[in-house]
């Protein structure tokens, strides 16, 4: 009979598997996948390291407040749109909430709130931009984005689409385009992004005020969407997602 200090040999195995647990750790949890539209400033994509952004930096936090690994991906608006809504287990960012979008996407929580705005060049068109007299120009405005469907319905006009906002920047400091359909905040940024002056930005008519939003499929589990949403709202009440706006100079509509 063994006696109580006597070590089972059928322990050892057991024992030892238990050390090498302590010492080397399982896989973490899966990440959460983000789709991200690079749109700066909301969404910057990086030289080096990980990207930076106002959306970026607001959903970093609510993942740390929710100990969760996120896994960045970035694409241009028009395909970061068409992923989310087959692939039902990511979240998307910062899409502006409209009528045509509106059934498309889970519509998890505002981020922060937009002037989709007609933007004109002080030096060829100095007078703030009327949507009444956008007949004949030459409109510019991204591809997929909320600026092109508000100047969709517009009579007489030329629509030029590109794939990154600083393009349409240097179209109209040459005057290739004679509007910008945009939000504010994105022709600032991508303004002084080609190297131009601000001074040089005539802001126009408002086409619409709007919300940047996450979002995700119709699909994506409601649970998980509510931890998020409750995330965000608690960075709007303790003032941290204000403070992270800040940082980016953000011009509230």
């Amino acid at each position: 009979m063994y006696s109580s200090l006597t070590r089972s040999p059928m322990r050892l195995p057991v024992l030892f598997l238990l050390f090498c647990a302590t010492l080397f750790p399982g896989p973490r949890a899966h990440a959460v996948v983000v789709i991200a539209a690079e749109i700066p400033p909301y969404v910057i994509r990086s030289q080096q390291g990980a990207p930076s952004g106002m959306a970026i930096e607001v959903l970093e936090e609510a993942a740390r407040r929710l100990q969760e690994p996120l896994e960045i991906e970035l694409m241009p608006l028009a395909r970061a749109l068409s992923q989310t809504r087959h692939r039902p287990d990511v979240l998307l960012l910062p899409p502006a909430r409209n009528a045509q979008r509106e059934p498309l996407f889970l519509w998890i929580a505002p981020l922060l709130e937009e002037a989709f705005v007609l933007v004109s060049h002080r030096q060829h068109h100095p007078a703030p931009l009327s949507v009444k007299e956008v007949a004949g120009l030459t409109l510019g405005a991204l591809r997929g984005s909320h600026g092109q469907s508000l100047i969709q319905p517009l009579e007489g006009v030329t629509r030029e689409l590109v794939t990154e906002e600083v393009s349409n920047a240097s179209k109209l400091a040459r005057g290739r385009i004679q509007g910008w359909a945009v939000a504010w905040n994105t022709a600032r940024y991508n303004q002084q992004r080609a190297g131009l002056p601000l001074a040089d930005l005539v802001r126009g008519d408002t086409l619409q005020q709007s919300a940047l939003y996450l979002a995700a499929s119709p699909l994506f589990p409601a649970a998980e969407a509510l931890r998020w949403r409750k995330a965000i709202e608690g960075m709007r009440e303790d003032g941290s997602l204000a403070r992270i706006l800040k940082q980016y100079d953000y011009q509230a509509p």
